[in-house]
């Protein structure tokens, strides 16, 4: 029975002993290669690397080369009509930026760029605006928005 106990405490000491010499060991290995892990990735960091460019296409025409023209197309024309007094101070049409809510056609806002030369009838015009509607753009984001420059004369479009 001593004998025993004096085999069992041996193979605890043994078995525990390992367990310490290997512990030790696999942290010594773990080191060295986070070690070498470290250095690599240091060496990707300081690395330049070549900045991005898109590839080009000799076909493309540069976007501010081109002429932007857009027809404006009414589903409720705006409707005003001048008066006498209106047409005596009329010069030319009134030239009016149209802010276009596009999944719509909704006008959001407006601006005069250019007067007709009666203020009476840009403001008839302006006002005339709020119920008119142009021709929406299906498949389009409810929240994108279009500016387009439009000429109205004395005669309503039809």
């Amino acid at each position: 029975m001593f004998k025993r106990r004096i085999k069992y405490h041996i193979f605890i000491v043994l078995y525990v002993s390992t367990l310490c010499i290997s512990a030790a060991w696999a942290e010594t290995n773990l080191d060295r290669t986070k070690d070498t892990r470290v250095s690599e990735l240091l060496k990707l960091l300081k690395t330049p690397v070549a900045e991005y460019e898109p590839t080009r296409v000799a076909d493309v025409v540069d976007p501010k080369l081109k002429r932007k023209k857009y027809v404006v197309s009414w589903v409720n024309a705006p409707l005003y009509k001048g008066s006498l007094i209106e047409k005596k101070d009329y010069k030319h049409p009134v030239k009016i930026e149209l802010t276009v809510i596009a999944s719509t056609g909704y006008i959001g806002s407006s601006k005069i760029i250019a007067s007709s030369g009666s203020k009476s009838f840009d403001l008839k015009v302006q006002k005339s605006l709020l119920v008119a509607r142009l021709e929406p753009i299906p498949m389009v984001d409810k929240n994108l928005s279009y500016t387009v420059e439009h000429e109205f004369s004395m005669t309503p479009p039809q």
